[in-house]
């Protein structure tokens, strides 16, 4: 069976209000969206959305990448298509890999998340990502997430002086109770003497987790990090360098979490492959999104049903922060969870 038609179309997703984390504010997320057609008229479907900042290629880099490989038609879907996708930016791969994907799981009549593991769980823990500045709007926007029936919370913190983090998460922990589970994101922007007494500060509330304190290179003073920190550590922007990936994965004392971008990460099939290795190593990973499209957010989605473990909640219900958000469609957080379609293929018309 081979490909016989290919679309490309530009990808613009507007932000209702600016998103600022420790890197950068974002007003909106640029990509693409391809489209595969098979020669009995089935369509698969994937989504470039490249982050230059968080590891990939930029986005006039992507559309080259892309145009390079749909141009050369017929595509196999035979064994081994993947080996043409290894010298391929990561987000240009994510959307050609994805919707190849989503052709293989429709011919075998399987949902995509049966595809990647057989016994992939039907439903995804997702946590609700906080945007809110002030600690009031905070409480305000933390309880209204509860009371849809979200379990964990993520707020973004660093990037301003600690005593205003600290009043922020005072404010969420006091809405919210003791239940429920926060976890905070530096983005790796504090530096490593930093980290500590905020860490030791931000605790205090009882903290699920704190995703990436320090900078992406900095993997060394990530693990001397977890070895005192009050709370667990998840590396995220480190997974993108290769020599920090592999000194996290070969460390005896490591970090505990791995945070999967599937878009960062160059696709569904490597990302899964690391969460593999680092679960035979002891380690637990989430999926989060990108803030990328629903059709990234959709194989995301089946990725995290696919993992060893889905212990932690995945950061995929960042739908509400977009202007242009589909109004229904599958992959909309329903009381904090994300029940996968059971139809063949990524399930997204």
């Amino acid at each position: 069976m081979r490909v016989t038609e290919t679309d490309l179309r530009p990808l613009r997703l507007e932000f209702i209000k600016p998103l600022k984390t420790a890197r950068a504010t974002y007003g909106a997320r640029e990509g693409f969206v391809v489209k595969l057609r098979d020669e009995e008229g089935r369509l698969g479907q994937g989504e470039a959305m490249p982050l230059p900042e968080f590891g990939t290629e930029s986005l006039s880099e992507c559309e080259r990448a892309l145009n390079a490989h749909l141009c050369m038609l017929p595509l196999p879907l035979g064994e081994g298509w993947g080996e043409g996708l290894r010298t391929v930016p990561p987000a240009a791969r994510h959307a050609l890999e994805q919707a190849l994907l989503d052709l293989q799981a429709q011919r075998q009549g399987v949902p995509l998340s049966h595809l990647l593991c057989a016994e992939a769980r039907s439903e995804v823990q997702v946590n609700a990502l906080l945007g809110a500045q002030t600690p009031e709007a905070l409480a305000a926007e933390a309880h209204r997430a509860v009371s849809e029936g979200y379990e964990t919370l993520k707020l973004k913190v660093a990037g301003r002086p600690v005593e205003e983090d600290e009043a922020r998460l005072a404010a969420v922990r006091e809405s919210v109770g003791p239940t429920i589970r926060l976890r905070v994101d530096a983005n790796g922007a504090w530096k490593e003497s930093e980290a500590g007494p905020a860490l030791e500060r931000l605790s205090r509330y009882d903290l699920e987790l704190c995703e990436q304190p320090v900078a992406a290179e900095e993997h060394e003073a990530l693990v001397r990090l977890q070895e005192h920190a009050p709370c667990a550590l998840a590396a995220d922007e480190s997974l993108t360098l290769p020599e920090s990936l592999q000194f996290l994965l070969q460390s005896p004392a490591t970090v505990k979490i791995l945070v999967l971008k599937p878009m960062v990460l160059g696709g569904l099939l490597p990302t899964l492959e690391l969460a593999r290795r680092a679960a035979k190593r002891g380690m637990e990973a989430y999926v989060t999104s990108s803030l990328d499209g629903v059709i990234a957010r959709a194989g995301a989605a089946h990725l995290a049903a696919a993992l060893p473990s889905g212990r932690y909640a995945s950061g995929l219900g960042v739908g509400h922060l977009f202007a242009n958000e589909p109004e229904n469609h599958p992959f909309r957080p329903v009381g904090g969870r994300i029940r996968l379609p059971t139809r063949p293929g990524l399930g997204v018309e």
